[in-house]
């Protein structure tokens, strides 16, 4: 199937592809209201709001629906639609475009004449398009109430962890430019070093299954009270624990059937065990990291300073990008943030904003430019070696907590108010 895909011409692949996007963009506007917290019933699969005219099938058709759906602004909100409209008409011009420029490889700075791996580039253009779909959903969803569901976090991770199982590719690609254009590899968890041989063998099942027990274990609904003493924080937690048997029952099945999936391909001795390895160390270090600054920040300022939908977000993206790329990601969200936070302050005076957002935002940009970002830059960093990031990783937390407490203190000392 996919040999015949490539055989089309450029333009019709392209098309294709725009095709495929329209549906996915319908896709996107109706899970933004419908895996909300708070669902909305806006959109041509809704009822329609009392007074207004029945639905067409002219307003299911994508773009024209919404713009048509304008009459209903005086019952759920005026210009409700020029959002959803816009996502159906420019989300699928970039997914076009991004398929033209990551199969011409753009993302590695190669020209398309010279790839002989024209089938793996587009296994990894399926990922980023999922990827870039589900992305989509929780910068919107957060944006409108500051979470992202596990609706989206969940089944994206299953599905990073299968893309790294069976796809012909899926982690990123790094290039060797001495050793000229076809010298490319997918990238794993060791890189830029060689695989280690020990993660083929028992430790390394154990790991995977160890990373799988801990993402199911944090999703669950976990609260630690201790104001009534030790013994009745452990009642509380495990009352808390399996109170709603429509959130841990889903969770335990999903990571069940993972960790017997995991165990079959590690006894198969499938070849793509390493990224599948590598995928799973993405999630943990991925969610990991986020979880870790997390507390660490929440510490400092004795509030929430990010919630566990970005925990969960970063976990997702690392079964896409593994943990090296994670790890840029999460240090570009910053950077991409600041700018868009501080015009926020300024016209609307809020000082709080969502991280997902700006995570997803980095995400796009390290992909886009991932010859400038990775090979021409961090990989050289990485050169120092995965533990020494780890440590780097596990002091800029404690330092980043320490530093918040104290100002924290300062502020109180001062008056100043908090938030």
């Amino acid at each position: 199937m996919l040999a015949g895909f490539l055989g089309w011409p450029i333009a019709v692949r392209i098309a294709g592809v725009a095709l495929v996007a329209i549906v996915a963009a319908r896709f996107i506007n109706w899970a933004i209201y419908n895996w909300a917290y708070n669902r909305r019933a806006l959109g041509p699969w809704a009822k329609p709001p009392l007074g207004a005219r029945p639905h067409t099938m002219l307003d299911h058709v994508p773009i024209w629906g919404w713009y048509a759906l304008r009459r209903e602004s005086d019952q759920v909100g005026k210009s409700f639609w020029i959002r959803p409209l816009l996502i159906e008409l420019l989300f699928p011009a970039a997914i076009a475009w991004y398929y033209y420029f990551y199969v011409g490889g753009g993302a590695l700075d190669i020209p398309a004449a010279q790839l002989k791996i024209q089938p793996q580039l587009h296994c990894q253009f399926v990922g980023h398009f999922v990827l870039f779909t589900l992305m989509t959903i929780a910068t919107f969803i957060d944006f409108d109430e500051h979470s992202i569901p596990d609706y989206i976090t969940v089944p994206g991770t299953v599905i990073g962890l299968a893309g790294a199982t069976f796809a012909l590719a899926w982690l990123p690609f790094r290039i060797f430019p001495a050793a000229g254009f076809n010298a490319i590899e997918e990238m794993h968890c060791n890189a830029p070093f060689g695989w280690p041989n020990a993660l083929n063998g028992s430790q390394g099942l154990a790991i995977a299954l160890l990373i799988v027990c801990v993402w199911g274990f944090a999703l669950l609904d976990r609260r630690w009270i201790t104001r009534r003493g030790f013994r009745k924080a452990i009642q509380y937690f495990f009352a808390r624990l399996l109170r709603n048997r429509a959130v841990w029952l889903p969770i335990l099945c999903v990571t069940v059937g993972l960790l017997v999936a995991i165990s079959c391909v590690w006894f198969a001795g499938l070849a793509r065990w390493q990224y599948l390895m590598s995928s799973l160390l993405g999630l943990a270090f991925g969610g990991g990291f986020t979880w870790a600054v997390r507390l660490s920040a929440s510490w400092g300022l004795r509030v929430e300073a990010l919630g566990f939908g970005d925990v969960t977000l970063m976990a997702m993206i690392g079964t896409f990008l593994g943990w090296q790329a994670s790890l840029i990601v999460f240090f570009l969200g910053p950077l991409i943030a600041l700018m868009f936070v501080l015009v926020r302050r300024l016209v609307t005076g809020e000082s709080t904003t969502p991280y997902g957002p700006y995570l997803c935002g980095a995400t796009v940009v390290l992909l886009v430019f991932w010859d400038s970002l990775w090979t021409n830059w961090a990989e050289r960093m990485f050169d120092l070696g995965g533990m020494f990031f780890v440590g780097i990783g596990v002091s800029c937390v404690v330092l980043m907590g320490a530093l918040l407490w104290i100002w924290r203190l300062i502020k109180q000392a001062l008056g100043i108010e908090m938030y």
